[in-house]
C-alpha cells in the first residue's frame, strides 16, 4: 500500500554546494570549536528563469552562489540572507494549496536589504538596467527604494534616515 505521504515529499535532488559553503556547514554539523553558528534568514522566491535570476543576484546585488543552478533549484547568500531561488511546476507543483493555488513568481512579500547610500545604489542600479516599483521614499526611520529581479519579485533597498 503506497504512502499517502508520499504525494507531499519533494524528490531528492543532488546539490554540488561551493565548496567553502560546504566546509562551514560540514564543520557547523560537528560541533567545531571556535565556528560561531549564526541563524540566518531564509527566503525562498519563485521565478520564471532560473539563470536569468541568479544573475540578477550576483550581477546588481552582491549575493553568492551556494549552490549552483540545477534545472529547478539555486540557492544564493548575502552575509545571513540565504536565498532560494526555485522555478515553479518541478518539484514545487506537488505544493498545490487546497484552493488550487500554486507558487508564482512576483507578489507584495520581500526582502528587505540595507545599503549605505541609497541614491547612489539606485543610480547605479537603474543605470546597470534595474527595475524600480518606486523611487526612493521615505518610510518609519529609513529611507527605501522597491525595485523588481527579472520575475517580478520585490527587493527593498532601505538606509536609516538621516537626521
Amino acid at each position: 500500500m503506497p504512502d499517502p505521504l508520499d504525494a507531499l515529499r519533494l524528490p531528492i535532488v543532488p546539490v554540488d554546494p561551493r565548496p567553502e559553503f560546504a566546509q562551514v556547514l560540514e564543520r557547523q554539523i560537528a560541533g567545531a570549536p571556535g565556528i560561531e553558528v549564526r541563524p540566518a534568514a531564509t527566503v525562498r522566491y519563485f521565478v520564471h528563469d532560473l539563470d536569468e535570476a541568479v544573475a540578477f543576484y550576483r550581477r546588481h546585488l552582491d549575493f553568492e552562489e551556494e549552490v549552483p543552478a540545477s534545472p529547478t533549484f539555486a540557492m544564493l547568500s548575502r552575509g545571513d540572507l540565504r536565498l532560494m531561488l526555485t522555478v515553479p511546476g518541478g518539484p514545487a507543483r506537488s505544493h498545490v494549496l487546497p484552493d488550487g493555488a500554486v507558487p508564482e513568481p512576483g507578489g507584495w512579500n520581500r526582502i528587505s536589504l540595507p545599503v549605505t547610500d541609497l541614491e547612489a545604489t539606485v543610480d547605479a542600479l537603474r543605470q546597470g538596467g534595474v527595475t524600480f516599483r518606486t523611487g526612493v521614499v521615505a518610510g518609519v526611520g529609513v529611507r527605501l527604494a522597491l525595485l523588481q529581479d527579472p520575475s517580478g519579485n520585490p527587493i527593498e533597498l532601505f538606509e536609516r534616515s538621516r537626521r
